[in-house]
């Protein structure tokens, strides 16, 4: 098995991971047992780096906004564009809640089924 290369997309890669992981039949929730570890560590490792990119991005928005507070306060820049950018940043920070919870729980079920997959982690790019 090769060392898997960090995806430049990769919340793309993460939402084409999930449709791999099968459900439960009766609850409907991922049945994390029967995936296997080489996949939960790929979701895993997309959904903690979807994390750091939603997390920089957040940060940069805010200084962005900061050193906007001028064009703001004289309308240049538009409330509906603030109240818009605050949806966004909502959002953005429940999606980063709900990808650390998912990354958490396949780190678990990897290591309670046994040693990693040969190769993971994955070397930390630079």
């Amino acid at each position: 098995m090769t060392v898997r290369a960090s995806s430049p997309r990769p919340m793309r890669e993460l939402l084409a991971q999930l449709q791999r992981l099968q459900l439960t039949d009766n609850t409907g929730e991922v049945d994390l047992r029967v995936c296997s570890s080489v996949l939960l560590a790929d979701v895993a490792e997309d959904a903690e780096t979807t994390i750091s990119t939603i997390h920089q991005g957040l940060g940069a928005i805010g200084h962005l906004l900061a050193h906007s507070a001028v064009p703001i306060e004289d309308g240049t820049i538009g409330a509906d564009s603030m109240e818009s950018l605050g949806f966004l940043m909502a959002e953005l920070g429940d999606l980063a809640a709900a990808c650390m919870t998912l990354a958490a729980r396949c780190r678990r079920a990897i290591q309670a089924s046994g040693p990693p997959p040969p190769g993971w982690p994955p070397p930390s790019p630079g």
